[in-house]
């Protein structure tokens, strides 16, 4: 019975050591095959973690090394326009020292001015005409656009939002205070629409009320807070309780949604108008515009002006109407040329405005667009202009420069750092193949030894037959 036993027990623990040795192989086979270490989150949860949070870093290194390397070809775009430039106004200080001198006669001069004329219309025809993709890049529009604010016909209309809505604030009642704006504070909590009139209380107290709820202001440094309301009149140094009191003030819900007005990245700025008619609303800001119908949602999309108008609830027909706002643009735009969202992984650039319109007023001088050199004199002065519009363009210039200096350090980094995290996520993740190999080796042995030593061990109990002879 103990020879039955003890060789059971072998068999056993053969298979055991023969199970370990297979799942050995088995995880050395699938590590070889694919060439990680960690194929699954069993392998090793926190290596898998950090890795896979290098991968992803990796990815967004590589689409910023692009990034880079489009911002420097679209700055190429732009100093080569201005190349061109700079050779135009090489070509007016040329024609400007001609004109200038009293060896050319008016009539010679007639025809220098008309040749001058061209180039400033092909210097503004280069700087409004060059593109990247859909962006100008030198008239002065390059950058992200922001709405500024909203104003009507009536100078005294202003507009602010909270909540969900924006408000009209018509000050048309209020007299003598020098009125200069209005805000909607923070703290609002009770805003209103209704009409509001205003009563003189005590000391620099005064009071708002719609009829049914009543607010109490003070007024200070030439304004009046109805601190309850959210309600903040701005005037001047004239603004006193006494001129205030009986003073009225309209707040009107618009109807413009929480998104308000958006605007695309290459919306023409300047400003806008809104006429607004049942069931339609057209767009202008005097040379473009664009009537669309109010869909279901209340949304008026003008997909070819790049402006979209989300209305609220509050929304009537034909209360927008004579809506003014203003579109701006930063005169930059940001290029991500990093795997985080803050200024150390971005680079703005911003490109500048080369038409003649601007060109020479940074050192306080006219503008190359209003030279004249149809007269010696006009000529003479001309010659100061144009050196400053060449100095203006060098400068612009050696911006640009300077850009695409600092995009072409950020892309080397980023090509070290895209090797050097690839190399630490291959120390985690990837396998090392000849460990692994030697790894395999051993399971394989063991797998056959184990598996000839469990024969043996089956084999082992049939000597209990040696008893029965």
């Amino acid at each position: 019975m103990g020879l039955r036993i003890v060789n059971n027990i072998a068999a056993m623990n053969t298979h055991r050591q023969l199970s370990v040795a297979d799942a050995g192989l088995s995880k050395s086979l699938e590590r070889l095959s694919s060439g990680y270490r960690i194929n699954r989150a069993a392998d090793d949860a926190a290596g898998l973690a950090i890795s896979q949070s290098f991968r992803a870093d990796i990815a967004s290194f590589k689409v910023a090394q692009r990034n880079t390397s489009e911002a420097s070809s679209m700055l190429q775009v732009a100093e080569g326009a201005m190349e061109q430039i700079g050779n135009m106004l090489t070509r007016l200080k040329e024609l400007a020292t001609q004109a200038a001198s009293a060896n050319v006669g008016s009539s010679e001069r007639t025809k220098i001015d008309s040749e001058a004329d061209k180039l400033l219309d092909e210097i503004n025809r280069i700087a409004n005409g060059t593109k990247y993709g859909s962006d100008v890049l030198i008239n002065g529009s390059f950058g992200d656009r922001s709405v500024g604010s909203l104003g009507g016909s009536d100078n005294t209309v202003n507009y602010g939002y909270k909540g969900t809505s924006y408000y009209q604030f018509d000050f048309s009642d209020i007299d003598g205070v020098g009125m200069t704006g209005s805000t909607i504070t923070d703290d609002a909590t009770l805003v209103k629409a209704g009409t509001w009139t205003i009563a003189a209380s005590s000391g620099a107290t005064v009071t708002a009320t719609n009829g049914t709820v009543v607010a109490y202001g003070t007024v200070a440094n030439n304004s009046v807070n109805f601190s309850d309301l959210g309600i903040k009149i701005s005037g001047d140094a004239t603004m006193t309780t006494t001129n205030l009191d009986s003073d009225t003030f309209t707040v009107t819900d618009v109807g413009l949604a929480t998104t308000g007005i958006t605007v695309s990245s290459t919306v023409t700025t300047g400003t806008w108008t809104l006429t607004d008619s049942s069931g339609t609303a057209t767009l202008t800001n005097g040379s473009e515009s664009q009537t669309v119908s109010l869909n279901a949602s209340q949304v008026a999309n003008f997909d070819q002006l790049g402006i979209k108008i989300t209305l609220g609830s509050g929304y009537s027909a034909g209360e927008l109407n004579s809506l003014t706002f203003t579109v701006s643009s930063s005169g930059n735009k940001t290029f991500q040329v990093g795997a985080e969202n803050n200024s150390n992984n971005q680079i703005t650039v911003a490109t500048g405005d080369a038409r003649t319109t601007n060109l020479g007023t940074t050192a306080g001088s006219t503008a190359l667009s209003s030279i004249d050199l149809s007269t010696a004199s006009g000529a003479q002065s001309a010659l100061d202009t144009i050196d400053n519009a060449i100095s203006d363009l060098t400068s612009l210039r050696g911006d640009i420069g300077a850009y695409m200096n600092r995009l072409s350090y950020a892309a080397s980094n980023l090509a070290t750092t895209i090797e050097n995290v690839q190399a630490a996520e291959s120390v985690i993740r990837d396998v090392d193949m000849a460990a692994e190999m030697t790894t395999f080796t051993k399971n394989q042995i063991l797998l056959q030894a184990g598996t000839a030593m469990l024969a043996q061990a089956n084999t082992a109990p049939q000597q209990v037959l040696a008893l029965f002879r």
